[in-house]
């Protein structure tokens, strides 16, 4: 058997072919090898970057709430903790002739209307502010049909009273006793279907300089609504502030993570239990 030569008669090299294929191969796993590399030290850093943020984010954000519980005991509106800066801006709750509370009242839970103003402190300021003849208060058109109790706080003469009425557009059927609500309700806030405009006469109060209005103590019965009141407006038709709403804002300028947190705090009022007990600011006689 003759062996194969090249055009010169010499036998090829074939130590030399091997070589460079096992080179070629090396550099290929070389390669899968460093992008392998590449990308789990890629995922690494991004994982890393993520785990920074989070946490960066995280003490920014317990920052803005910071700012928050500062802003509620009357503490600085802005403030550097650990390199975060915040501030906190307030704006009020009501002072127009409308409000609504944000969420639905449950049933059987009570929500206060003020009809009298409120110090920068938050304490009650005893004094005439609403002193129109009539307010309209609006609720939810709901199914099972809500009906509304309400309780109206005055002073009179020096001494508190309260008197009640109670609204249900179903009275009929349910057999209830309560007055019916107002045929329409126009002109409540987008959303309350039903409506009763008080006038105060038909309580028996009388408005001058001994006599006026504290509150409006409202109680959802059947089912939850959303509820609110509506001022007719002009002289005396406005409706005081209800609390302030603050916005807390945290930012980190190394990162540029900012966060926000909001909470609204309504001014304080009496437990539910005050309607339905006896009340005297003096003794008491059998």
């Amino acid at each position: 058997m003759k062996n194969k030569t090249n055009q010169k008669g010499q036998a090829p090299n074939l130590c030399k072919h091997s070589s460079g294929q096992a080179l070629l191969i090396v550099v290929l796993v070389m390669a899968v090898a460093l992008t392998i590399g590449l990308a789990v030290v890629s995922r690494s850093i991004t994982d890393i970057k993520i785990s920074r943020q989070e946490e960066e984010s995280s003490r920014v954000f317990s920052v803005a709430e910071a700012g928050i519980e500062a802003a509620l005991i009357g503490g600085s509106l802005s403030d550097d903790i650990g390199g975060i800066q915040y501030s906190v801006t307030s704006t009020t709750m009501g002072g127009g002739t409308e409000f609504v509370f944000p969420k639905a009242t449950e049933t059987g839970d009570i929500q206060t209307i003020w009809l009298v103003e409120h110090d920068s402190s938050g304490n009650l300021i005893a004094t005439p502010f609403y002193t129109a003849s009539s307010l309209s208060v609006c609720w939810e058109d709901t199914d099972p049909e809500t009906a509304l109790e309400v309780s109206i706080l005055y002073k009179d003469a020096g001494v508190y009273k309260i008197a009640r009425g109670a609204y249900d557009a179903e009275a009929a059927s349910r057999g209830n006793s309560f007055d019916l609500p107002d045929g329409d309700a126009a002109g409540c806030p987008t959303g309350l279907g039903r409506k009763k405009t008080l006038t105060w006469t038909d309580f028996g109060i009388t408005l001058d300089s001994n006599t006026f209005l504290i509150s409006l103590r409202l109680r959802p019965i059947y089912n939850q609504a959303k509820i609110g009141a509506v001022g007719v407006g002009g002289s005396g038709g406005i409706l005081p502030s209800q609390g302030k709403c603050y916005e807390s804002t945290a930012s980190l300028s190394t990162s540029g993570i900012t966060r926000k947190v909001q909470q609204c705090q309504f001014h304080k009022t009496p437990p539910g239990i005050f309607d339905y007990v006896l009340f005297s600011e003096g003794g008491l006689t059998k």
